[in-house]
């Protein structure tokens, strides 16, 4: 999803990747793990992980990665039961939903607060990034078989994501 600044690639033979785009440019790769099923077993989830990104700012809450072969669907919903379904493309799928997230509303001026460079500033980003997490964790996923049958319903994100 361009707009989201990635893109993804998945191809038959199980190589993988997503690049992270600004001004419609790719800034990096990230190939991803051919043996990536052998973990979304472990999940227990029809998808993988590869980007999340918490609303903060003004941005919509996205997630993308990979669906396993046997998911169609894919359904990113927040507690207040706004649902955003997925572009899913070629065995890849991206999110975005537009919710309030009550810890990062003002995660800019908790940044700007501290000079980045020191230990508070370090200190205050790390606090940002624990309650992305937990923000994160409170958006659910639902993934669907192609007959439509629900194969998964649960956090969007788990702790190794």
């Amino acid at each position: 999803m361009a707009e989201l600044g990635a893109l993804l690639a998945y191809n038959d033979d199980g190589s993988a990747g997503i690049c992270n785009l600004e001004n419609g440019r790719g800034t990096w790769l990230n190939l991803q793990p051919q043996d990536q099923d052998q973990k979304q077993d472990q999940d227990q989830r029809p998808y993988a992980v590869w980007r999340w990104m918490a609303a903060y700012n003004g941005r919509p809450a996205c997630l993308m990665g990979r669906l396993a072969p046997e998911a169609a669907r894919l359904e990113l919903r927040a507690s207040d039961g706004t649902v955003a379904e997925a572009d899913v493309v070629d065995g890849t799928f991206a999110a975005e939903i537009a919710v309030d997230m009550v810890s990062l509303r003002h995660a800019r001026e908790r940044l700007e607060a501290h000079e980045a460079a020191s230990a508070e500033g370090r200190a205050e980003f790390e606090r940002l990034m624990a309650d992305s997490r937990s923000e994160m964790t409170k958006l659910k996923v639902r993934v669907y078989d192609s007959a439509g049958t629900l194969l998964y319903d649960g956090a969007a994100i788990n702790a190794t994501d």
